[in-house]
C-alpha cells in the first residue's frame, strides 16, 4: 500500500487530520477498501464508529459506510453497505466526485452499484458535520492505484468546499508511516531512496527493493525488522538464493530461516524502548516493559556496533 498511497499524496496533496480529531468530532466514517475489525482490532473502539469523543459520543450518533468487494465483518456492522466490481474503485470515485457537485449521472449503475446508492452516499457525506474516508488496500491495490488515491482526495477536496472532510491511510505493518517518515525528513524522499551515487536518488520503478532485485543489481540483502520472503512477490524471493542475506529481527520468521547471518533483538516497546509513528503521523514513545533475553540487543545498538566497526 505504501507505494501507492505516496505517490498519489506526492501528486495531489491530502486533507488529513489526527486519530484524535476523528474520535471527537466525525459523525459519518466511511471505510474503503478496508476491515478493520480483522485488520486493526483496536481502531473502531479507540478512534471509529464505537469511541467516545468530546463532542460525538458512541455509536448511536455516528453513521457508519463500508465500501468493499466483498461483505466483510466491517460491513455487517455498517448502517450503509456499498459492493462495488472488483477494479472499479476510480469509476466510483468519479461518479461520487459528479454527484457531489450537483452534476445528474445519465447511467442506471456505476462499477455495479445502482446510481439511487451512489446518490444516497453523496448526500450522506455533503450532509455531514465531519466526515473521516478511512482507507485500505482494496483501493491502493486495485486497478488504477496511485490514481484511485488521486481520485479518493479529489473527491474529500470537493467535500470541502461544502462541509468538513479528511481521510486517513489504514497503514499495514507496524512503524511503516515511521520509516516513510525517518527517510522524508533524513534524505527528503519517503521510500526507494538509492545512495549508490553518494547522495540520495528517487525514482520509483527503478529505485525499488523489487526492482533491484529483478535486475540482478542487488549481491547483499540487509533486512532490519522485515520479512520479503512472506512479503514479496515468488520470482524476487527466488532470486535470494543467490544473495547473501542478513537480518535482524526478533521473531523467526521464513527470511530468518533463509538468512546467511541471522541475528537477534529486543522487541522494540517490550523489550527496548524507542518512537512508532501512528498510521496519522503522530510520533508515540515506546517505553520497555521487560528486560530482553541476556546478550540480546535492540535494533539500534547492533546497527550502531556495525557502523562503528565499518568506521
Amino acid at each position: 500500500m505504501s507505494w501507492a498511497y505516496i505517490l498519489g499524496l506526492q501528486d495531489m496533496g491530502i486533507p488529513s487530520a489526527t486519530l484524535g480529531q476523528v474520535r471527537h468530532r466525525a459523525d459519518l466514517i466511511i471505510y474503503w477498501g478496508c476491515n478493520p475489525v480483522e485488520a486493526h482490532p483496536r481502531h473502531m473502539l479507540r478512534y471509529g464508529p464505537l469511541s467516545n469523543g468530546r463532542f460525538v459520543a458512541g455509536r448511536k450518533n455516528r453513521r457508519m459506510v463500508v465500501v468493499d468487494v466483498r461483505r466483510t465483518s466491517t460491513a455487517a456492522m455498517a448502517d450503509v453497505f456499498i459492493q462495488v466490481k472488483p477494479n472499479s474503485d476510480f469509476e466510483i470515485l468519479t461518479a461520487l466526485r459528479a454527484l457531489v457537485n450537483d452534476l445528474d449521472l445519465e447511467v442506471e449503475e456505476v462499477g455495479g452499484v445502482p446510481v439511487e446508492k451512489l446518490e444516497e452516499l453523496a448526500d450522506m457525506m455533503v450532509n455531514a458535520k465531519f466526515g473521516a474516508l478511512f482507507f485500505g488496500l482494496g483501493l491502493t491495490m486495485s486497478y488504477g492505484k496511485e490514481h484511485n488515491v488521486e481520485s479518493a482526495i479529489a473527491l474529500v477536496r470537493d467535500l470541502n468546499k461544502k462541509t468538513k472532510f479528511i481521510m486517513i491511510p489504514m497503514r499495514g505493518h507496524f512503524n511503516v508511516t515511521g520509516a516513510n517518515e525517518v527517510f522524508t525528513w533524513q534524505t527528503g524522499y519517503p521510500f526507494c531512496v538509492d545512495f549508490s551515487m553518494g547522495y540520495p536518488r528517487y525514482n520509483p520503478g527503478e529505485t525499488s527493493a523489487i526492482d533491484v532485485m529483478a535486475r540482478g543489481d542487488c549481491d547483499l540483502l540487509f533486512v532490519v525488522g522485515a520479512d520479503p520472503c512472506s512479503h514479496l512477490p515468488r520470482q524476487i524471493v527466488e532470486k535470494l538464493k543467490n544473495v547473501k542475506l542478513i537480518v535482524l529481527d526478533p521473531a523467526v520468521t521464513p527470511t530468518v530461516k533463509m538468512a546467511d547471518v541471522a541475528i537477534p533483538v529486543a522487541y522494540v516497546g517490550i523489550e527496548a524502548g524507542g518512537t512508532a509513528y501512528r498510521m496519522d503521523g503522530v510520533p508515540l514513545r515506546l517505553k520497555k516493559i521487560i528486560d530482553p533475553p541476556p546478550g540480546v540487543l535492540s535494533d539500534v545498538d547492533v546497527l550502531n556496533q556495525i557502523l562503528r566497526r565499518l568506521k
